[in-house]
């Protein structure tokens, strides 16, 4: 029975956040860490187009790459973590259901930032995810950013 236990508290960490490769995109993730919260497990993944993202994967909001994003940039950020909220609802990866805020902590990006949040599989963790545009989004961009967050690869809570 502990084992069972253990492999459900440790299954989501198993197989790191990611997105799955995407023509035209580059992709990163972080593995799984330690937060600098005490007990808090994370792990992070990013996918970038038309930019060299230049930030680690860490890093919530990306402060280096935002300088060189041009206006055809979309940068998607993903973070999940263990301190999830209980009772959240599981997170729906579409674009048009983001709250949209002028910016962020200590980046600045043309077209402000989308956030989308809520839970992993059978509630197991946290997640959230940033959109990045260069600039104000087309339905272009926003269809290049839906692309990519249909290859978010949540893990699975078993």
């Amino acid at each position: 029975m502990v084992a069972y236990l253990a492999a459900l508290v440790l299954a989501p960490w198993l197989h790191p956040l990611a997105f799955r490769p995407l023509p035209g995109w580059q992709t990163g993730t972080s593995g799984t860490h330690s937060a600098y919260v005490r007990g808090v497990v994370e792990s992070s993944a990013w996918i970038a187009r038309n930019v060299r993202y230049r930030d680690d994967a860490t890093a919530d909001p990306p402060s280096k790459t935002p300088a060189h994003l041009p206006r055809s940039g979309v940068i998607v950020w993903a973070g999940i973590s263990n301190s999830a909220e209980n009772g959240a609802n599981p997170i729906q990866l579409d674009l048009s259901k983001a709250k949209h805020f002028d910016c962020c902590d200590g980046a600045y990006f043309a077209s402000g930032e989308y956030e989308l949040t809520g839970s992993g599989p059978a509630g197991s963790y946290g997640v959230i995810v940033r959109i990045y545009f260069g600039s104000r989004p087309t339905s272009t961009l926003r269809a290049e950013a839906q692309r990519a967050l249909n290859h978010l690869e949540l893990p699975s809570s078993r």
